[in-house]
C-alpha cells in the first residue's frame, strides 16, 4: 500500500507539472554547456543544475518544433530543447517523465466466480516512466530510462554515436527496430495501449513482437528532407535485462521507412500538433531469430538432437496525417517452426489494424479533442493458411490463467473513443469503449476456457508528462 500510494504521488505530481508549468509538454534541459570560445547574449545564463532550470529550460517541446538532430523514437525517443542557438550546446543533460493512471471495467468480468477470463474493474497505473538523455561529447550520446509502475524494471540503457546523419551506430539496450506500433512511444498514442499482438510478453512468456533487447544498431537518415530512414541491429534474442546470450544464436531485426513528403516533426500517432500540412510515412520491418529449448527425440531416430525453434516475422505500416485528421494503418506476420514438428507443428500469425481520428475543426475544440476510433484482428496460432484439424489444437494445455489462455485466441477488436488534448501528448485524458470478441477457435474442445468469450471493455486513462 505504501508503494502503491507513493507512485500515486509522483503520477500526481507529474500532472501537476504539466498542468502548471508555462511551457508546452516535453523532456526538461536541466544542465548544458556551450561549446569553448561561445560567449552569450546578454539576458542569456544557460547551464546551471538547478530546481528553475526543471521548469524554464525547455522553451519547445520536441513533438512542436524538434531541433534538426532529434533522434527518431526508434533510436531512443525525444530529449529536451536547448536554450542555445542550434550546435552550440556541447554537453547536456535532460530528464523526462509521464504517468498513465487508468481506470477499466470489463463486461466478462464475473464476481460469483472464482475462474476469470476477464479483468476485474479498478483503477492501475498503467506506466511510470523516467528517462535520462545526457550529451557528455558530440560523438557520444547514453540514455536510461526505466518503468516504475509495478516494479524497478531498466527498459532504454545505451550509448549513441553520432557519426554522421546517415550513419549513427547504438550499443546497449533498447527496443529492436520493428513495427511502428512497437517504437512509438507509449505516451503519443491515440489508444490506451497497443494492438493484440504488440506489448510485453504475457505469463507463458509468448512474445509476438520483437521490443527491448541488448545488441547493437546502426541506422540513420537519408535523401532529401530525409526522404529515407532505415535501421538495422543485430540482438542476443533474450529480451531486457537479461545479462548474457545464452545458446550463441541471435536476432536481427531491420527497418525502413520512407517518409515522401518530409521527415515526420515526431513519430506519434494523431494529428496533435502537427502542421495542417499532409505528413505520409511508409514502412516495412523484418526480423528472424533461431532459438535452442532442449533436446528432442524425432521420429525414426534414437539419438535426440537440439530442438531449435525458427521464428521469421514481417510486417508493414503506413500513416498519413492531414488537417486534423490521421489514418494509420499495420500489418504483422510471423512463421514459427520447430525442429519438434510431431508435437509442435509450424504455424503462422497474423494481425492487422486499421485507425483513424479527426479533431473537430471548432476554434475553441481545433487541437483538443478528437474522435477516434480502430479495428483490429490478431490470430496467433489458427493455423490459418492450413485447413483446420488436430494439429492446429496441439497448443499449450487449457488453463484457467488468463494471459495463457490468451496467448493462444483468436480476437478481433472494435474501438470507439474521445480523446481531450491539453498539452499535446503531453498531458491528455483518453475514454474508450472496445467491442472484444475473443476465442479458440478450436471445434469441439472440451477444456476449460473453450469456445466464446465477451469481453467488451471501458478504459479511461489519463497521461501527464515532462
Amino acid at each position: 500500500m505504501v508503494k502503491r500510494a507513493a507512485l500515486w504521488s509522483v503520477a500526481l505530481a507529474g500532472a501537476s507539472v504539466g498542468l502548471l508549468a508555462p511551457r508546452d509538454a516535453g523532456a526538461v534541459r536541466l544542465w548544458e554547456e556551450a561549446r569553448p570560445g561561445w560567449t552569450p547574449p546578454v539576458g542569456l545564463n544557460p547551464g546551471g543544475l538547478s530546481l528553475s532550470a526543471m521548469f524554464s529550460g525547455s522553451v519547445a517541446s520536441p513533438d512542436l518544433r524538434p531541433p534538426e538532430f532529434t533522434t527518431p523514437l526508434a533510436a531512443g525517443g525525444h530529449v529536451g530543447a536547448s536554450r542555445l542557438p542550434e550546435g552550440v550546446a556541447e554537453r547536456w543533460l535532460d530528464l523526462g517523465f509521464y504517468a498513465q493512471p487508468q481506470f477499466i471495467a470489463q463486461t466478462g468480468y464475473d464476481f460469483d466466480s472464482t475462474s476469470n477470463f476477464s479483468l476485474p474493474p479498478g483503477v492501475s497505473l498503467q506506466r511510470t516512466r523516467v528517462v535520462l538523455h545526457a550529451q557528455a561529447h558530440p560523438l557520444l550520446q547514453m540514455r536510461i530510462e526505466f518503468n516504475m509502475s509495478n516494479n524497478l524494471e531498466l527498459l532504454d540503457a545505451y550509448a549513441l554515436v553520432p557519426i554522421r546523419r546517415w550513419l549513427q551506430v547504438q550499443i546497449g539496450q533498447f527496443r529492436a527496430p520493428f513495427s511502428r506500433q512497437e517504437l512509438t512511444s507509449s505516451s503519443r498514442y491515440q489508444f490506451a495501449d497497443r494492438a493484440l499482438w504488440s506489448g510485453g510478453a504475457n505469463v507463458s512468456g509468448v512474445r509476438y513482437l520483437p521490443s527491448f533487447d541488448q545488441g547493437v544498431m546502426v541506422w540513420g537518415w537519408a535523401g532529401p528532407r530525409d526522404l529515407v530512414e532505415y535501421y538495422a541491429g543485430v540482438f542476443n534474442g533474450k529480451g531486457s535485462n537479461s545479462p548474457f546470450n545464452l545458446d550463441g544464436f541471435f536476432l536481427y531485426a531491420g527497418r525502413v521507412a520512407i517518409n515522401p513528403l518530409g521527415r515526420p516533426r515526431a513519430l506519434q500517432e494523431g494529428a496533435v500538433n502537427l502542421p495542417q500540412a499532409a505528413t505520409l510515412a511508409v514502412g516495412v520491418n523484418a526480423a528472424t531469430q533461431v532459438r535452442q529449448v532442449g533436446l528432442v527425440t524425432i521420429p525414426g531416430q534414437v539419438t535426440p538432437v537440439p530442438n531449435r525453434i525458427t521464428v521469421s516475422s514481417f510486417g508493414a505500416d503506413a500513416f498519413f496525417a492531414v488537417r486534423g485528421a490521421s489514418v494509420y494503418g499495420e500489418v504483422y506476420f510471423r512463421d514459427t517452426q520447430e525442429t519438434d514438428t510431431t508435437s509442435a507443428p509450424s504455424t503462422q500469425s497474423l494481425g492487422w489494424l486499421l485507425q483513424a481520428g479527426y479533431f473537430l475543426p471548432v476554434p475553441a475544440l481545433r487541437n483538443h479533442l478528437e474522435v477516434v476510433a480502430r479495428a483490429q484482428s490478431f490470430d496467433p496460432s489458427n493455423c490459418y493458411t492450413v485447413s483446420a484439424g488436430a494439429e492446429c489444437g496441439q497448443r499449450l494445455p487449457g488453463s484457467q490463467s488468463r494471459e495463457v489462455y490468451r496467448d493462444f485466441m483468436f480476437a478481433r477488436a472494435y474501438t470507439f473513443g474521445l480523446n481531450w488534448y491539453q498539452l499535446g501528448h503531453g498531458f491528455k485524458v483518453q475514454a474508450q469503449y472496445t467491442i472484444n470478441t475473443e476465442h479458440r477457435g478450436v471445434a469441439n474442445d472440451p477444456r476449460v476456457g473453450s469456445g466464446v468469450v465477451a469481453n467488451d471493455l471501458f478504459t479511461l486513462l489519463l497521461t501527464g508528462s515532462f
